[in-house]
């Protein structure tokens, strides 16, 4: 079998897009057999952030043109019929499949957050029909969809229509091992680096207006038993405008950290992780969620809004609150704060929800579904 991942447009993609095809690329050589070929077809003169793979089954391809022109996918199908790729993996849904030269291609379409392009609050009324005329399209010619839950698994079936349904796969995803507890001075030489304060919660993300920040920061300024921690965002390098309105309605001056998420190393982050007395997840949508996962390898409870895909994929292993109810979130806080042994239970079962859930078992999985749906499509 020979598969073709295709990261040439990888810096335009979502940061779970990026995270889960660098990080399936990276598990790929414990889930390969004798015979299969991997290709990495990635942008000319951009370097990827994982270091390359030396196997000899593992080969890197330069691409001159940009993937989402007509050049591009020329070149792309060129590439296809030289390598006899059998097996073509994306997740950029704006990148047009290379066209099929015999009857051995096999699509498979990883997908994340694709349905941001159809959600009708962030799009114009012609942008949406724009999605419906291409980017569905394109979606629809896959062979298979991947989702990381049932939950966003509905939500693409929900999109596309139902006579998707039979193309959508359920593979969880992992998480990085670089993502483990941290003693007392990893955590306190990574607070020095970053000018993190002792006492802090930890805020993952991006502020996108004012509606998924709103709740954790309006907690920490109305809660009086914890008005006192610093929140640190890992995100942008300073506050967006909406960001710098929240934390002035709030009167949150000094008391939020914002730390450039492009320059954080991901050992730093971890040990931040470690050292954070809970991480907020406000998030409302069935996407996959890293910090989550990251959090709870670190041994950091995590307090998250509960939505259908938290219930799904953390369980027990999380607290789950009102997501717009702001003292809701700052009862949770407290609970974690003053009870040791919720804290305890909560550790222990977020290292039971991650036990299992490793880039290796991912790529496995991955394999394993390309292996059958190419088999069946040979026959």
């Amino acid at each position: 079998m020979h598969i073709l991942f295709d990261l040439r447009t990888a810096d335009a993609l979502p940061s779970a897009d990026r995270i889960y095809l660098f990080a399936l690329v990276d598990g790929l050589l414990p889930a390969l057999a004798e015979g299969d070929r991997v290709f990495v077809l990635r942008a000319q003169g951009y370097p990827l952030p994982l270091p390359p793979i030396e196997h000899p089954s593992v080969t890197y391809l330069d691409a001159r043109y940009s993937g989402r022109t007509s050049a591009g996918t020329a070149e792309l199908t060129r590439l296809v019929r030289r390598h006899r790729i059998t097996v073509y993996w994306s997740a950029d849904p704006l990148l047009r499949p290379p066209v099929r030269p015999h009857r051995r291609l096999k699509v498979v379409f990883a997908t994340e957050e694709l349905l941001y392009l159809s959600d009708p609050s962030r799009f114009t009324r012609w942008m949406r029909i724009w999605w419906w005329f291409t980017a569905r399209t394109r979606l629809l010619a896959a062979d298979a969809l991947v989702c990381p839950s049932h939950a966003q698994c509905i939500r693409l079936i929900a999109a596309l229509g139902l006579h998707v349904r039979h193309k959508t796969h359920i593979i969880p995803n992992g998480v990085h091992p670089i993502f483990r507890p941290h003693g007392e001075a990893e955590i306190l030489a990574a607070r020095r680096r970053w000018l993190v304060p002792k006492h802090y919660v930890l805020l993952i993300g991006k502020a996108e207006g004012r509606h998924n920040f709103d709740t954790p920061l309006r907690a920490l300024a109305h809660n009086e038993e914890v008005s006192s921690v610093t929140c640190v965002i890992i995100g942008e390098a300073s506050p967006s405008p909406a960001l710098r309105e929240l934390i002035r309605d709030f009167h949150l001056e000094g008391m939020v950290r914002c730390i450039d998420a492009a320059v954080l190393p991901p050992a730093d982050l971890s040990a931040l992780y470690s050292g954070a007395a809970v991480t907020f997840e406000p998030s409302l949508s069935a996407d996959y969620r890293p910090a989550v996962l990251q959090s709870l390898a670190c041994g950091t409870p995590v307090i998250c809004a509960a939505s259908s895909v938290n219930t799904e994929l953390f369980g027990n292993a999380v607290l789950r609150v009102h997501p717009t109810d702001a003292a809701e979130w700052g009862k949770a806080f407290t609970a974690l704060t003053l009870s040791s042994g919720l804290r305890e239970r909560l550790i222990t079962r977020g290292f039971a929800c991650v036990r299992d859930r490793t880039w290796t078992a991912t790529a496995k999985a991955s394999m394993a579904l390309a292996r059958k749906l190419s088999e069946g499509f040979l026959r």
